[in-house]
């Protein structure tokens, strides 16, 4: 497999060379970054690029134009693969935002379009110019969710359909040797790729080269559901598959970016050695696709710096400790090799990894939702507003939302059942109510090939909290999320004390 590609995500390399900051190898002596990353066998490089970072001050005017040549330039010197990564937008863009650079806010559509072919094929032509054309376009970010809000949304498909195929004109338009990906959150969630992929190709999606799908084992699923749905893909789409964006934790600290609990779903804890193995683990996953079409991985910010307030990521989730110095995991790329894995057996190592210790389930009648009173604020939770103006804060144990327009908020988090049985969800609400108000209490069941869903419609009143619930739920052991969802005209909301409880047999 020669070109099974050992890939990392280094966007924020010039913010930390900005910064001053010096990188060791794993004996602890200063080394140049590329050298390292080369030393260890990293044969591709993935960077992404904001469209004008210096209108958000958080960016720190990085990953614009100015450091995607810097960048490229250095990737070609190394004579590595190289990934460009479109967010279209001035700042982060995945599932939960995928926000408008701010010159592109009051385009018309036809003009939206325009400008993703405008700004794609100049950014290209610039570094054709420089000699460091990328081998692989990205043509959005995580955009399960669609991209440009609220012009692309999903399911807006045909907007999508168009805006990408913009995107994929402009890269052909430069040089047909440039691949093009479309990149999905959700890597282990086979059936959301799958419904995704079907819809947006059905409204016209021109012919890409690539899947990208990130996987990330605390949010994304299991390893078997990871290697079930490349399968599944590869299958059905007969196009090659790529992990652009994994990591794993090497500790758990105060401030880290995951927590204990939710490691429980990972298969593997925090650690040193648990952060070699996972990613020996979807190394081996994705280079043993059928016809080579596990195209390679690319680990999630490796040069992520600890205790430099760079942010939580950071703390915990990089491939160097706190003294700078390479961690174990970086010689786990150099040390891999497609013909001889490092896990003899993996399907028989994963189904260990999964199996239930029943001493340590809790009793029936435990609370199974952490933070279910939001005593540690939103940890653990997502909080999903549309529009994004929406009010939403955490006080006196409560999550309280309100908007002066009509808005839609989706609260939910995954927690992984030890054990099949009957299940009782509920939840407190108050808030007010008018025409026109719908607010359910559900709880999904994710598998890797379908989600099944209960829901319970709340009927707001303000006289005070009421209690929802969904009762005598039989529930399969594995992935479950749970949450509320409403989409309302203007009015408040105040939400407090989920439990998710087995009942007694």
């Amino acid at each position: 497999m020669k070109n099974f590609l050992k890939g990392v995500d280094i966007s924020s390399l010039p913010e930390y060379l900005e910064a001053g900051e010096v990188f060791c190898d794993e004996q602890g002596q200063p080394t140049e970054a590329f050298s390292l990353l080369e030393k260890n066998g990293i044969n591709s490089v993935r960077i992404r690029i904001w469209n004008d970072p210096s209108a958000v001050p958080g960016a720190k005017g990085h990953c614009g134009l100015a450091d995607t040549v810097a960048m490229a330039k250095r990737i070609k010197e190394h004579h590595m693969h190289f990934v460009l990564d479109f967010h279209y937008s001035d700042f982060w863009a995945d599932p939960a935002k995928q926000r408008k650079p701010h010159e592109w806010e009051h385009l018309s559509f036809e003009e939206l379009q325009q400008a993703v072919y405008d700004y794609t094929y100049q950014v290209l032509e610039t570094l054709r110019g420089e000699g460091c054309l990328p081998d692989m376009v990205q043509v959005g970010n995580e955009i399960r969710s669609g991209l440009l809000f609220p012009d692309g949304a999903y399911p807006k498909h045909e907007n999508i359909a168009k805006l990408l195929n913009a995107g994929i004109r402009a890269v052909r338009d430069q040089s047909p040797e440039i691949s093009v990906m479309i990149h999905l959150d959700q890597g282990g969630r086979y059936y959301y790729l799958r419904d995704w992929f079907d819809a947006i190709f059905a409204a016209g999606l021109q012919p890409i080269d690539a899947i990208g799908i990130s996987f990330y084992s605390f949010w994304h699923g299991t390893f078997m559901d990871l290697r079930d749905s490349m399968r599944q893909l590869i299958e059905r789409y007969h196009i090659p598959v790529y992990v652009v964006e994994t990591a794993h934790p090497w500790r758990l600290c105060k401030g880290g970016q995951v927590s204990g609990e939710i490691m429980k779903t990972a298969g593997l804890p925090a650690g040193i050695d648990e952060q070699v193995k996972s990613l020996q683990i979807i190394l081996q996953i994705v280079s043993s696709m059928p016809e080579h079409m596990g195209g390679g991985i690319y680990y999630w910010e490796p040069f992520c710096l600890p205790d430099r307030g760079y942010g939580t990521w950071a703390e915990n989730m990089g491939m160097l400790d706190c003294d700078r110095k390479a961690l174990p995991v970086l010689a786990a790329y150099r040390d891999f090799s497609p013909e001889h894995p490092p896990i003899p057996d993996l399907d028989s190592y994963l189904e260990s990894l999964y199996a239930i210790d029943e001493t340590l389930i809790p009793p029936a009648g435990t609370n199974l939702i952490p933070n279910s009173d939001f005593s540690d604020g939103d940890d653990g939770w997502w909080i999903e507003p549309d529009p994004w103006e929406v009010t939403t804060k955490i006080e006196n144990n409560e999550l309280y939302v309100s908007s002066d327009q009509n808005y839609k908020l989706h609260l939910y988090r995954d927690i992984h059942l030890d054990k099949a049985g009957r299940y009782h969800l509920s939840v407190e609400y108050r808030g007010t109510n008018t025409t026109g108000v719908k607010i359910f209490l559900y709880l999904s069941v994710i598998t890797c090939n379908g989600e099944t869903s209960y829901s319970k419609q709340i009927f707001p009143t303000d006289v005070g909290f009421v209690t929802y619930e969904l009762e005598e739920m039989e529930l399969p052991a594995g992935q479950i999320r749970i949450g509320v969802t409403m989409d309302t005209p203007p009015v408040f909301g105040r939400i407090r004390n989920f439990r998710l409880v087995e009942l007694e047999r």
